[in-house]
C-alpha cells in the first residue's frame, strides 16, 4: 500500500518545519495557487463555480531551502457542479460553463459532481468571486485504504480554501465511467493522468467523500471557552462502527493529540469510545455520528492552547482532514504609577504607564498631551523609556513605559495621556491625568515641613 500524505497537514508543515503525519494513511501533496473563480448556471438549474488550480505530484528534488522542488504542479481547472443557487443569487446574471469546443487531451479539467454530499456554505464560493476573494485549490492524486495505483475507479483529493479563514474544504473525487454511443468518436486519455476523457474533454468525476471547516482562524480569550469547526459528509450510508475522528494541536514543531473518538460495536449498539488527552476538551459523540460534526470544545484555555489544530476525520477507506488556527488573545490592563501630578517647584517628575498581563507580545505605548487650549492630543516629543519584557506563570506579559515630566513644559491643566495598542484591543485603550496647579499655601506648608523635620532631627541627634 503507498505511502499517503494530507493536503492540510502539508500546508501546516511549512509553518511549522515540515513536521508530517505519515501514520494518517493517505496521500497528498500541497502547494498554493491562488486562481480565479467563475459563476455558472447548471443545465439543471444548479450554479457551477470554476476554480483554477494547480495538479500537485511528487517531484525529483530534495526540498528545503536550495534543495530542488519536492513537488511538481501542473495548472488544472476543477469544475463544481450543480451547487445549490441561494435566494439573492439570480440564475438570469450566470453564465453557463461552457468546455473547449476542441478536446485537448493535454488540458487538465476535472468535472466534479456535488449534489451528494452536498457541500456546507457552498454559498461562500459562489458568492468568492463577488466579494473579491481568492480561493485556493490544489489537487492530487488519492488512494483509499487497500487500493493499488492502478485500480479503478480512480480517485483524487482536492483543497479549497476561502481567503480570509473562511470555508476550507477537502473533497474526495471518485472517477465516473464515460459513457459513449458507437457514433462518437473514441474517448480521449488525458495525457499525463492517463485517464478516459468525457467527449467534452473533461474527466468526470463525483464528490464521495468531504471535510470541512466553516471557520479557519479563530481568536479566544485566556481562560475562555471557544469551539473549533469541522465537520464531514460522505456519498455512502451513514457512518457506523468504522467511524474515527482526531484532534491534534501542532505549534512551534512540536504536536501533541489533544482528543481520539472512536466508533465501537458492543453487541448491535454502537458505542463512541473517547480517549481525551487535554483536559476540557469535548466532542459531542451523538452530533458526531448522527449529523457528521466532528467540532471540539475547549475550554479553560492558556496560552498553550494556541497553535495550529488538526482535524481528521476517517470512515470506511477514506480520511482527510481540515487545519484550523487557534489564536489565544489577552488585553492589557493599563494603570498610572501616580492618580495625580502636582509640580510643587522645578524638580522634573516621573510618570509610568504600567501594561499588564496581556498576549501575545506586541504591545505599542505611546504619550500623549493636550495643552488647556488646545483641541486635539498630540504625541509628545519624548516618548520616554521602556522596561524589558517581564513574562508571568500563565504566559501572559507586562511591560512598563517610563516618562521624566519637567513643569515647564507641562503648565497647569495640561492632560498627559498613555495610550496603549494592542491585538486584543478592538481600540486602543487610553488611561489619562490632568497635571495641576500647587495650592496657595502648599509650598510654604512644605518649606515649613521641612524645617520642623530638620529641626526635630537635630534635637535627636544632639
Amino acid at each position: 500500500m503507498p505511502t499517503l500524505y494530507s493536503p492540510a497537514v502539508f500546508m501546516d508543515t511549512i509553518v511549522e518545519n515540515r513536521f508530517r503525519l505519515n501514520a494518517l494513511g493517505f496521500k497528498m501533496l500541497g502547494i498554493l495557487l491562488i486562481g480565479f473563480l467563475t459563476t455558472c448556471v447548471s443545465a439543471d438549474g444548479g450554479a457551477d463555480v470554476v476554480l483554477s488550480c494547480s495538479l500537485v505530484e511528487e517531484g525529483g528534488g530534495l526540498g528545503g531551502m536550495g534543495g530542488g522542488g519536492m513537488f511538481t504542479r501542473t495548472p488544472a481547472t476543477l469544475v463544481l457542479r450543480d451547487l445549490a443557487v441561494t435566494p439573492d443569487l439570480s440564475p438570469e446574471t450566470l453564465t453557463p460553463f461552457v468546455p473547449n469546443p476542441i478536446p485537448n487531451a493535454d488540458d487538465i479539467i476535472i468535472e466534479a459532481k456535488v449534489t451528494s454530499p452536498e457541500i456546507p456554505e457552498a454559498d461562500l464560493l459562489l458568492h468568492a468571486d463577488c466579494n473579491e476573494q481568492e480561493v485556493t485549490c490544489e489537487i492530487s492524486r488519492y488512494y483509499p485504504r487497500g487500493s493499488q495505483d492502478d485500480s479503478e475507479p480512480a480517485y483524487f483529493i482536492g483543497s479549497l480554501q476561502v481567503e480570509g479563514g473562511g470555508l476550507g474544504l477537502t473533497l474526495i473525487l471518485q472517477t465516473a465511467a464515460v459513457e459513449t454511443d458507437q457514433s462518437d468518436p473514441p474517448a480521449l486519455v488525458q495525457n499525463k493522468l492517463e485517464l478516459p476523457l468525457s467527449q467534452s474533454g473533461t474527466l468526470l468525476t463525483e464528490v464521495v467523500y468531504l471535510v470541512f471547516s466553516r471557520l479557519q482562524s479563530v481568536s479566544a480569550p485566556l481562560g475562555g471557552v471557544v469551539l473549533l469547526d469541522c465537520g464531514f459528509r460522505q456519498q455512502a450510508p451513514p457512518p457506523g462502527p468504522d467511524l474515527g475522528l482526531e484532534w491534534r494541536l501542532q505549534h512551534q514543531g512540536t504536536g501533541r493529540r489533544v482528543l481520539e473518538l472512536k466508533v465501537g460495536q458492543t453487541g448491535s449498539e454502537v458505542e463512541p469510545v473517547a480517549h481525551v488527552e487535554r483536559q476540557g476538551s469535548v466532542v459531542d459523540a451523538a452530533l458526531l455520528v448522527g449529523e457528521g460534526n466532528a467540532s471540539v470544545s475547549l475550554s479553560t484555555l492558556k496560552v498553550s492552547d494556541e497553535g495550529t489544530y488538526i482535524c481528521t476525520v476517517s470512515t470506511g477507506v477514506f480520511q482527510a482532514q481540515q487545519v484550523i488556527q487557534l489564536h489565544v488573545i489577552q488585553p492589557p490592563r493599563v494603570t498610572l504609577s501616580k492618580d495625580k501630578l502636582v509640580f510643587l517647584d522645578t524638580s522634573p517628575q516621573k510618570l509610568s504607564c504600567h501594561c499588564k498581563h496581556y498576549y501575545p507580545l506586541d504591545a505599542q505605548v505611546e504619550w500623549l498631551s493636550l495643552s488647556p487650549s488646545g483641541t486635539e492630543p498630540v504625541l509628545m516629543a519624548d516618548q520616554g523609556s521602556l522596561s524589558s519584557h517581564r513574562q508571568h506563570s500563565d504566559g501572559t506579559l507586562s511591560i512598563s513605559s517610563h516618562l521624566i515630566l519637567a513643569p515647564s513644559s507641562l503648565p497647569a491643566g495640561t492632560t498627559v495621556t498613555c495610550r496603549v495598542s494592542h491585538h486584543a484591543l478592538a481600540s486602543p485603550l487610553s488611561i489619562s491625568l490632568t497635571v495641576e496647579a500647587p495650592e496657595p499655601d502648599s509650598y510654604w506648608m512644605f518649606l515649613g515641613f521641612l524645617v520642623i523635620t530638620g529641626l526635630f532631627f537635630y534635637q535627636v541627634m544632639r
